[in-house]
């Protein structure tokens, strides 16, 4: 039986996860079961174990392992490559060597983040890549960064989409829409960490022309947060904002389908995985056409240069006052949510694997 060994100590704690390690999931755990031929060490850092939990999917071809260099050649012996999922590639074992980048906002974008993030992630970003001998990443955009910024060659950077569960994401019941309209109002939903990137401020200016309209924002605070207050303040919107942290995500699902839209304003991404959630939802999609976000949205969203107010609001009142064309949207989001799947995502990443081993 092939072995390959995945690094996935992003994905420990308790479910569901965002982010990193919600991604890590997603795509290991569709590796798992559409490749039972295969058994995948799934790899924990011995610092990382020591602090909690790990993740233990129940998949019979899974093996876990604590990895510590310089003993990984015995801990992992037969393994045919190493793809570590975040950005920690030891020097052991002495197999080829893939790195997940997500994004290179921490190096490129000095505008949004500290300089000692700037610094201590930027390095951490460095010495991997160059650690590895092929990087993957989640969009052309960012293969194409990542090839600039260290001068590889194309060959060595495989991009590979993600994917969403549409068995977990999907349309909310008619009583559930009903329901939380009536909690709500006729909504906005936009979701992510509340940090500047996610231009969070644009769509609360957008927002102050539709009065009509009320916004629901789903993340937890960050460097943005201030601005965010600041511009609820000065366009008069507090009253009509709700925020949201930490839900549970049937309660994340539901609020995504009874909304009129969601909006994604962000400025950069390395994927952006809310834009698949949300068409999974059958909710119609506003999103910035910055950086990875069009490879995402493909034909289902109307695209805006989210920098604009302007274009933003001219965009959710079209989407919310004409009903063929939300309802267009609506059926390109669900047919390209499906066509997405982990699944999908993790045969890609599977031939990425025959390609650089062999196996």
């Amino acid at each position: 039986m092939t072995r390959l060994a995945l690094e996935v100590s992003s994905a420990a704690g308790r479910g569901p996860l965002g982010g990193v390690g919600g991604t890590i999931r997603g795509v290991v755990g569709a590796l798992l079961a559409d490749d039972p031929g295969t058994e995948y060490l799934l790899c924990t850092r011995l610092s990382r174990a020591r602090k909690g939990e790990r993740w233990r999917p129940e998949a019979p071809n899974a093996r876990l392992r604590l990895i510590a260099d310089p003993w990984n050649g015995l801990l992992l012996a037969g393994a045919k490559l190493f793809h570590a999922m975040n950005v920690f590639v030891p020097t052991t074992p002495r197999v080829p060597k893939l790195v997940t980048i997500h994004d290179l906002n921490a190096v490129r974008n000095t505008e949004w983040v500290s300089e000692h993030w700037h610094e201590r992630r930027g390095g951490k970003i460095a010495d991997a890549v160059a650690r590895a001998d092929h990087v993957v990443t989640y969009s052309e955009f960012t293969a194409g960064e990542v090839c600039e910024e260290y001068g590889l060659p194309r060959e060595r950077v495989h991009p590979v989409h993600l994917g969403v569960d549409t068995a977990r994401f999907q349309p909310a019941a008619p009583e559930t829409v009903a329901k939380l309209r009536e909690r709500y109002g006729d909504y906005v939903i936009s979701i992510g960490l509340l940090s500047r990137r996610k231009n969070f401020p644009a769509l609360v200016a957008a927002l102050e022309r539709l009065p009509e309209l009320r916004l629901v924002l789903v993340g937890r605070g960050s460097d943005g947060e201030r601005e965010l207050e600041e511009s609820l303040d000065r366009h008069g919107l507090r009253a009509r904002t709700t925020r949201l942290a930490g839900l549970p995500e049937d309660e994340l699902v539901a609020l995504l389908g009874a909304a009129r839209a969601c909006a994604v304003p962000s400025l950069y991404e390395g994927f952006g995985l809310t834009v698949l959630e949300a068409m999974a939802c059958g909710t119609p999609l506003v999103c910035s056409r910055a950086a990875s976000l069009p490879e995402a949205a493909g034909d289902a969203a109307l695209l805006v240069d989210a920098r604009q107010p302007e274009e933003l609001a001219h965009a959710l009142l079209r989407v919310t006052h004409d009903s063929a064309l939300a309802a267009e949207l609506r059926a390109r989001g669900l047919a390209r949510a499906q066509a997405m799947s982990w699944t999908a995502s993790a045969r890609k990443l599977r031939a990425v694997y025959r390609q650089v081993s062999g196996a």
